[in-house]
């Protein structure tokens, strides 16, 4: 259970990932603004695929099916305090959730990948 804050890159990393969450298509430029904020993150590609799957998808994948989803942007506080409050819930709990819908992040993930490591390159 972790009740410290997150940091302001963990932040960054949660908000750039909510994108792929909107009631939007998911296309080719949010693709590589996405890949571009998770390159910038200190963040290796194995732990940023599980902040996607066991942080962020938890959260936002109910999104993708309610009646009135979010299309424009997640409030940035309330996107913290909500994956706060999951990541304190117990681990089966968290578990549970991380399991619903998994294969929308698994593709998320599989379309990431390479633009995120073809951006690390280009900065480096």
């Amino acid at each position: 259970m972790n009740t410290t804050a997150p940091t302001p890159e963990r932040r960054r990393v949660w908000e750039a990932m909510s994108e792929l969450y909107l009631d939007t298509d998911v296309d080719v430029e949010v693709l590589a603004r996405v890949a571009e904020e998770l390159a910038r993150s200190p963040y290796s590609l194995p732990e940023l695929q599980r902040i996607l799957r066991h942080e962020v998808h938890p959260v936002l994948v109910q999104n993708l099916g309610t009646v009135a989803p979010v299309w424009d942007r997640f409030d940035p506080q309330w996107l913290e305090e909500s994956i706060s409050a999951h990541l304190r819930r117990p681990l089966l709990v968290r578990w549970w959730r991380a399991r619903v819908m998994r294969s929308h992040a698994v593709i998320l993930w599989h379309r990431l990948i390479r633009r995120v490591a073809a951006a690390r390159r280009r900065h480096h």
